[in-house]
């Protein structure tokens, strides 16, 4: 269809209908253009709308979350994500957190005056974000900590932000300062105690204190990480797909926030292979998949598995789509040829991805919900909030539903700031026609208060449905 021909104003009104806000030339017709050119005022006023008040709760949702002098993660957020990270269905099954403890704040004060110490703790902070950390955080005000997965031992992980320290951070600081800090890193596993990590941690800077001035130390641990190269693990997975017993579905409950009804079921795909007693979550392998180009495969997998339980109970099923998987086309595809197989059971499914990964593909995401929303599937955000500066482009996709991000979730009831930040969420996604369910709630009394934030759902260790799932 031309530009500027009558029927663009047709499909920006059924774009509208689908919570698409869309502005389109204004037609050569005189008759329609005037009804046209208000309809894309009407579009103008409404995206800038949601940019303001989206500034607005960005703003907010950093003052709340991070410190003001370093830019790090304040410690009640910083622990919200690491428990996620202990907890979290897509997590890894495991990783290291490195803790750094400066010696003495009061005398930093003394010696370098309050503007000095400052510039420190925000090169410091600077320096941790720049290792790529999968979370970083001020913890008190001398107590630095950031998680990260990327090494083969604690003591590797130790060693190699401690040789960044000294190169790129330490030289600056210390003729005043020559006993500056003290940093230890341990390992952490999948569904362990926060607080007994914590404690571990704590133990394992008093021992590298015991080791001198700007020291490190990084207690042996056990491995029980599946570790495979990289072709073993190809072998492995090629074989769960071309077998139906190694592949299967886990479920978790998405219940509604007031009357506790189960709005659909949460899909994770597990993996039974050789040298593991129990079946993989999808944290432990999908990001070995990643690498290996096996996304889009396990994803359909997942959603062939889904459809088969479908037929065992009409409960609608949300499965959470991989960022690789978006950026092929060719999945986009063969995913829309499986739907069509049975519409009335593809009906039922609804479709999510993280927020970064509809930030890193978004065009290749917007292309694929329209195709799923035509199919009618619902489809979601999961995530959501990580990169809420992502959020001016909601208004073009016509989204159902959200799901919060487990660290603004977690805590809710004891973080005024993050109410306030998450009531605004909530009204802005309403206005957008988009529901909203809060993930990580870790108590079925807090269903009660993200009710009144506005929240639609929830689902989470808390949160039971209301039949087995």
């Amino acid at each position: 269809v031309a530009n500027g021909d009558p029927e663009s104003g047709r499909q920006q009104a059924q774009a509208l209908a689908e919570r698409r806000f869309q502005t389109v030339d204004e037609p050569r017709t005189p008759e329609l253009n005037a009804v046209t050119r208000a309809m894309n005022d009407m579009v103008g006023r409404i995206k800038a709308m949601f940019a303001e008040e989206a500034q607005r709760l960005e703003a907010l949702r950093y003052r709340v979350n991070h410190d003001a002098v370093t830019g790090l993660s304040v410690r009640e957020h910083f622990l919200a994500q690491l428990r996620e990270l202990l907890q979290g269905e897509e997590q890894e099954a495991s990783g290291h957190l490195i803790m750094i403890r400066l010696s003495d704040l009061s005398l930093l004060n003394d010696r370098l005056g309050h503007g000095g110490t400052d510039r420190l703790l925000r090169s410091l902070g600077d320096l941790l974000l720049q290792s790529k950390p999968l979370i970083a955080g001020r913890l008190k005000g001398a107590e630095f900590a950031m998680a990260c997965s990327a090494h083969d031992s604690a003591a590797a992980a130790a060693r190699t932000l401690h040789d960044k320290l000294l190169r790129d951070w330490l030289p600056q600081w210390q003729a005043e300062c020559p006993d500056l800090f003290h940093l230890a890193a341990l390992r952490y596993e999948r569904q362990q105690s926060l607080s007994d990590l914590l404690t571990r941690a704590d133990q394992a800077l008093a021992q590298a204190q015991t080791k001198g001035a700007n020291n490190w130390h990084a207690p042996a641990s056990h491995q029980t990480k599946l570790v495979m190269p990289a072709e073993q693990w190809r072998a492995r997975l090629v074989e769960a797909l071309d077998r139906n017993d190694c592949l299967s579905l886990a479920f978790f409950p998405v219940t509604g926030c007031m009357a506790g009804d189960l709005l659909h079921r949460e899909a994770g795909l597990r993996l039974l292979t050789e040298g593991v007693s129990q079946p993989l979550s999808s944290g432990s392998f999908m990001p070995m998949a990643a690498q290996l180009h096996l996304s889009a495969p396990l994803d359909l997998m997942t959603v062939q598995l889904a459809l088969a339980e479908l037929k065992r109970a009409a409960i609608p099923i949300a499965i959470n789509l991989s960022a690789e998987s978006l950026g092929d086309f060719s999945f986009h595809h063969r995913l829309e040829a499986m739907l069509r197989q049975d519409l009335s059971l593809g009906r039922r499914l609804l479709f999510e991805v993280s927020e970064y990964g509809v930030a890193t593909q978004q065009e290749a995401f917007g292309a694929l919900a329209l195709r799923l929303k035509a199919l009618g599937c619902q489809v979601g955000i999961d995530l959501f909030s990580q990169r809420f500066t992502s959020s001016d482009h909601l208004s073009s996709l016509g989204l159902d539903y959200i799901k919060v991000d487990p660290a603004y979730v977690r805590g809710i009831g004891s973080n005024a700031g993050n109410q306030e930040f998450l009531a605004g969420l909530c009204s802005m996604a309403h206005t957008m026609g988009m529901s909203v369910i809060a993930s990580g709630v870790e108590e079925a009394s807090e269903l009660e208060l993200l009710q009144r934030l506005g929240f639609d759902g929830g689902t989470g260790p808390g949160v039971a449905g209301p039949e087995p799932c």
